[in-house]
């Protein structure tokens, strides 16, 4: 499983990702071949480790060298963070087609991802793809006299809120300032650590605990209030390395819900803008 095939190969159960261009064949790969050992997902910009000739997914192979040091997440090989990538595998993934686990349509290997991003089955269970977290808002330094609610109105994100009142009133108190949200911790759902930072969480998860299958929570999201804590993840691991590739506290109030943060980006937006004043219409 995880990369590509070899004439050799070692039995799928063992997690076998062995793989010499000189040696493999299209014909005699599996589909599960083109799987990276970590996310357990078809391959992304694959990478092959130079002396023991394992393939993985860019990004899970950097998290796990990252979480564990330079050692293959598979045979503990030596092993550096800038292997190079496999274009062999690529090449082979543009030619292969396989079928997408969560609603079973048939497309080439290498636009598996973009598939991932319209498929409805496949978003309900591992959430939108991302390929780096979002830039930071910055406030604006444009000076701003007058803010109504009203116009929080005008975009038709939740209308029905009462006018007429100050944004800092429409806030509950907040846990913490935006960013890491101190205190908030979690627990691995395999083996009994805890105390764990949400980012911590996840590269303990992907170096100490790849190849496990057993469906779990998953305790970031289970903490977040749009989450669900009782909705277990049939991959976990795969749903902590695309779903949470980045910290979700650096950008929001993980505690809050969309309506409190728009007015919390607002305030703070004119609070720390030269010569702004908060106001309501009269």
């Amino acid at each position: 499983m995880g990369s590509v095939c070899s004439s050799s190969m070692e039995p799928v159960g063992a997690m076998s990702n062995i793989w010499d261009s000189a040696e493999g064949s299209l014909d005699s790969c599996s589909e599960e071949d083109y799987d990276c050992p970590i996310c357990q997902d078809v391959l992304k910009t694959p990478i092959r480790t130079r002396d023991c000739r394992h393939v993985f997914c860019k990004n899970c192979f950097r998290l796990a060298v990252r979480a564990q040091g330079p050692h293959c997440p598979l045979c503990r090989g030596p092993v550096s963070e800038t292997e190079k990538r496999a274009t062999d595998v690529q090449q082979q993934m543009r030619e292969r087609k396989g079928q997408c686990r969560a609603c079973g349509t048939t497309t080439f290997l290498s636009k598996m991802r973009v598939h991932y991003k319209s498929c409805r089955k496949y978003l309900e269970e591992y959430g939108t793809p991302l390929d780096a977290p979002p830039p930071p808002v910055t406030p604006t330094t444009q000076e701003v006299s007058h803010v109504s609610v009203d116009t929080i109105h005008m975009t038709g994100i939740q209308p029905g809120q009462p006018t007429q009142t100050q944004i800092s009133e429409l806030v509950r108190p907040r846990v913490s300032t935006l960013g890491f949200l101190g205190g908030r911790v979690y627990s691995c759902p395999y083996c009994p650590l805890q105390g764990l930072t949400d980012m911590t969480l996840v590269q303990h998860c992907v170096g100490s605990h790849t190849g496990e299958n057993a469906p779990a929570v998953c305790p970031i999201c289970a903490a977040t209030v749009w989450g669900n804590a009782s909705y277990c993840s049939r991959n976990l691991i795969g749903h902590l390395a695309i779903r949470h590739c980045f910290s979700y506290d650096t950008y929001m109030n993980v505690g809050e819900d969309d309506y409190t943060q728009l007015c919390l980006a607002i305030q703070q937006s004119l609070q720390e803008g030269t010569g702004i004043r908060v106001t309501t219409r009269p």
